[in-house]
């Protein structure tokens, strides 16, 4: 379904990222989604790949890194999870304390991550490359409502904290009466921040153990 659009922040954004690097000249430059690196490298597809030579680039999850060497960049850190814990994780065992970090991503993703890592001693830098708003009302959100209301709808994944907001805005918009999720499908979680979201609206759902799309539905696989 159709639920948010990403709305990219002007060009000038790589720039502000660049000049960072350049003059903080970070240890690391972390990439938490695959969206992250579209938007980047689609806003200045030659500047980037020269600055992030000097800098050790850490992939959050397994489609990060793909996009990542799709651009013809080395990866020096990946993590199976596209999970803030694994990020954290991974740099609590290393010695981090004192080192600058830079991660470029969404307006909408909370600051845990950049909370975490500044507790652990570390300079950090964030880049908000884009933003994220609920898309208009298609007509096949008419057709979803039917059949979720009829129970023909067997379980309903979300893969972020915007996609619960968005996807309860326009449920809310096309319906007079509350939809109790709940009484009507199963609901799964990508994962723990994903899941908070749900819950802080009365939703109870189950969460994947890996933290990717793959363990979303292989959840969903074993609980339907």
């Amino acid at each position: 379904l159709p639920v948010i659009e990403i709305v990219p922040r002007n060009p000038e954004v790589v720039e502000e990222f660049l000049d960072k690097l350049r003059k903080k000249k970070h240890h690391y430059c972390a990439f938490m989604s695959q969206q992250a690196v579209h938007i980047l490298f689609g806003l200045a597809q030659n500047k980037i790949a020269p600055f992030l030579k000097s800098t050790t680039v850490i992939a959050v999850g397994p489609k990060t890194k793909q996009s990542l060497e799709q651009h013809g960049i080395q990866v020096s850190l990946a993590l199976e999870k596209s999970s803030s814990f694994g990020l954290i994780d991974l740099l609590s065992k290393l010695e981090s304390s004192g080192k600058k970090i830079i991660f470029p991503r969404s307006a909408a993703a909370n600051d845990f991550a950049a909370q975490e890592l500044t507790r652990l001693g570390m300079e950090v830098d964030e880049v908000l490359l884009y933003s994220v708003r609920t898309k208009a009302i298609e007509p096949i959100w008419e057709e979803f409502c039917v059949l979720l209301l009829q129970k023909k709808i067997d379980a309903i994944i979300f893969t972020s904290a915007s996609n619960v907001n968005s996807f309860l805005e326009i449920l809310d918009n096309l319906s007079k009466d509350e939809i109790k999720l709940n009484s009507l499908t199963k609901v799964v979680s990508i994962g723990p921040f994903t899941t908070k979201a749900l819950e802080d609206r009365g939703i109870a759902c189950f969460e994947a153990e890996e933290h990717t799309v793959r363990g979303a539905f292989q959840i969903a696989a074993r609980i339907l």
